[in-house]
């Protein structure tokens, strides 16, 4: 009799995890394909904004494709358990498995199992793959925007910058050495100030580590007024260096995503902590969806099967936009540093863990009694 009870367990297992792998299978497609679409349609307003080549849309949105999907896999086997064993509860396959003496947490066990294999794809697609590919496509990313501003920096042609605070003109450039020739530049600050700087020669380079383009003027002048002001102010200079392509604020943050999580490890500041943290978010939401799926699948026979799924769909946006507000209130100071984002999924696991005390023999006497 215990033999058969084993066994009976076993096919159990490999039921309810077939049952799950099944329809996350199916849900997994659906996701990447409303993914690709999106990027597809992302990359190409790009490419017709002359942001990236039109030949690397598809490149570019195969490597999108890769650095999302281990965002894809928990939302997935969320709504695969949840559809799954919700799907049991309507035909009463739980009941009969309840009535031959197959214990309710038997299910937690179940869903830890198939988690396992989903963690550790999750947690590579985040920590290894999500960094990588966001290298590969900031290089090729970079390389066009490149070339397109050697091309722009060809003799003759203005070329404006910092959407329109500085323009750069030279009347004769040489793309293999960089040589500049007759060289004006004209920068308009924040505070209205408008300088106009000449230069008979000078020369423009690329930094490897940084990606920014300098441009170095020798022996010329420079020119500063104020807009309705008398006084305007001349400087002799002997050399003169201008970065004319210089990333907005945020470029810091988008170069962490692409830094290698062993590397953000070893990083002491604050973005490096919540960026590292971002990552570890997901595959520990794996575990903490797919154990709060099992209450959250329960429903009675009669009752409509896409309410649990609507249910379902309300728990990932909360989940989500805690995720984002953990996020920036730990970049705000809002919260401790020590705090950081691992608490959403933590609180996702306190949840299950106050379901299951509600749902105790005890507590629901307990509730008929008093309530």
């Amino acid at each position: 009799m215990e033999t058969f009870s084993m066994q009976l367990l076993s096919r159990l297992d490999r039921y309810v995890g077939y049952e799950i792998l099944r329809i996350f299978a199916a849900i997994l497609v659906i996701l990447t394909l409303i993914l690709v679409g999106s990027s597809l349609i992302r990359m190409l307003r790009t490419a017709a904004s002359g942001s990236i080549s039109p030949d690397s849309v598809l490149t570019l949105m195969s490597l999108e494709l890769l650095r999302l999907s281990g965002r894809l896999v928990p939302v997935a086997f969320f709504f695969a358990t949840v559809m799954a064993l919700g799907r049991m509860y309507q035909e009463q396959e739980m009941t009969a498995l309840f009535s031959s003496g197959v214990s309710p947490y038997r299910l937690f066990k179940i869903v830890g199992i198939v988690a396992i294999p989903m963690v550790i794809a999750t947690a590579w697609l985040v920590m290894v793959i999500y960094p990588s590919t966001g290298r590969v496509s900031e290089h090729i990313t970079t390389q066009f925007r490149d070339q397109l501003l050697l091309s722009s920096m060809e003799g003759g042609r203005f070329y404006e910058s910092n959407k329109g605070s500085l323009v750069f003109y030279a009347e004769t450039s040489d793309i293999d050495t960089g040589e500049l020739a007759n060289v004006f530049l004209h920068q308009r600050k924040d505070d209205g100030t408008i300088t106009v700087t000449v230069s008979e020669k000078g020369t423009h380079q690329v930094d490897e580590e940084t990606g920014l383009r300098r441009v170095i003027l020798k022996d010329g002048h420079q020119y500063q007024a104020v807009p309705g002001a008398i006084e305007t102010y001349q400087v002799d200079f002997d050399e003169f260096i201008i970065t004319v392509n210089r990333p907005p604020p945020k470029e810091r943050r988008i170069r962490l995503r692409s830094v290698d999580t062993t590397e953000l490890l070893q990083m002491p500041d604050r973005d490096a902590r919540i960026e590292f943290e971002t990552r570890l978010v997901f595959p520990l939401s794996v575990v903490a969806f797919g154990f709060l799926a099992v209450p959250l699948s329960r429903s009675r026979v009669r009752q409509s099967a896409y309410l649990r799924v609507l249910l379902a769909v309300v728990v990932y946006v909360l989940f989500t936009m805690l995720t984002n507000s953990a996020e920036k209130w730990v970049e705000k100071g809002v919260t401790p540093l020590w705090m950081g984002v691992w608490w959403v999924p933590a609180l996702m696991m306190l949840v299950v863990g106050l379901l299951l005390a509600l749902d105790h023999p005890a507590s629901r006497k307990w509730w008929k009694r008093y309530v």
